[in-house]
C-alpha cells in the first residue's frame, strides 16, 4: 500500500468481548467497530510494516499478547488501512465469512506435530531387497550405474510414500478423530514422515497432549517428534483480501 501513514491491522475480533478487553489492550491499540465484530489496529507510519524481520517479530508478538486474553482472527503482516471507512468496508464485504471464521476458531488453538524417521529405522525400514539383489547383480558394470541409481531411486521414494500413508493411517488418522479439523502440510525432506496441524478446542488440550505422549512413547524408537504449540490458529484461517 502506497501510503506512508495508516492504521496498521493485527485482528479481527467479536464485539461481545470488547468491555473487558479494552483495559487490557497497549494504550496505541484500539477498535474500529462493525455490528458484531472490530479490527484492532493501531496508528502507524510505513515503516511499521516494512517487511523486515523485526516488524514481522513484532506483529506476532501482539497477536500472541492478544490471544491470550481473547479469541481472534489473526491478519497477515502488513494489513494497513487508509482510514476507518477502508476497514468498515472490508468488516461490510466480508461479514458473513469474517463471523463464520470466527465461531470455527472460536475457544481453539492451533497444535502442530512432525514426524521425522530417526536415521538408523529408515535404512531398516525403507530398505529394499530389490535394491540389493540391483547391485549385486549391476554393480560391477559402470555402464548399468546409472541406470541403477534411478531405478534405485524410485524404489525408494515408492516404499517412502508406502509408509508415509501407513503412518497417516496409524497416527495422524488417530489424531485428527480428537480435533475440531486437521490438515496435513506438505512433507519437506525424505526423512519426514508427516507435517500436520490441528484444531484443537481448550478444554482438550490436554486429552490431546497425552494421545500424542502415547504414540511418542510407542514409536520413539523409530521417529522423532516435533510437538509444538498451543498457535494462533493461522493454518485454519484463511483471509484473502
Amino acid at each position: 500500500m502506497k501510503i506512508s501513514q495508516g492504521l496498521y491491522a493485527y485482528c479481527i475480533i467479536q464485539l461481545e468481548q470488547e468491555t473487558d478487553l479494552r483495559a487490557k489492550l497497549p494504550t496505541d491499540l484500539f477498535f474500529i467497530p462493525y455490528q458484531s465484530i472490530a479490527i484492532i489496529v493501531k496508528k502507524a507510519s510505513k515503516s511499521s510494516w516494512q517487511p523486515n524481520r523485526k516488524n514481522i517479530l513484532n506483529h506476532q508478538k501482539v497477536i500472541t499478547q492478544l490471544q491470550e486474553i481473547i479469541d481472534l482472527l489473526p491478519l497477515r503482516f502488513g494489513t494497513v488501512f487508509k482510514n476507518n471507512s477502508e476497514a468498515e468496508k472490508i468488516m461490510a464485504n466480508n461479514f458473513d465469512e469474517i463471523n463464520r471464521l470466527l465461531n470455527k476458531i472460536k475457544g481453539r488453538i492451533e497444535l502442530g506435530l512432525k514426524i521425522f524417521w530417526k536415521q538408523d529405522a529408515f535404512i531398516k525400514e525403507i530398505g529394499n531387497k530389490k535394491i540389493e539383489k540391483l547391485k549385486k547383480e549391476y554393480g560391477a558394470r559402470k555402464k548399468d550405474r546409472y541406470a541403477i541409481a534411478i531405478e534405485a531411486g524410485r524404489i525408494i521414494e515408492e516404499k517412502v510414500l508406502d509408509k508415509r500413508d501407513e503412518y497417516v493411517r496409524t497416527i495422524f488418522k488417530p489424531l485428527s478423530n480428537l480435533a475440531d479439523d486437521s490438515i496435513l502440510n506438505p512433507v519437506t525432506g525424505e526423512k519426514m514422515v508427516f507435517n500436520a496441524v490441528f484444531l484443537i478446542k481448550k478444554e482438550h488440550i490436554t486429552v490431546f497432549d497425552e494421545a500424542v505422549k502415547d504414540f511418542h512413547d510407542k514409536y520413539q524408537d523409530k521417529f522423532i517428534f516435533k510437538y509444538s504449540g498451543p498457535w494462533t490458529p493461522y493454518n485454519f484461517v484463511k483471509v484473502n483480501w
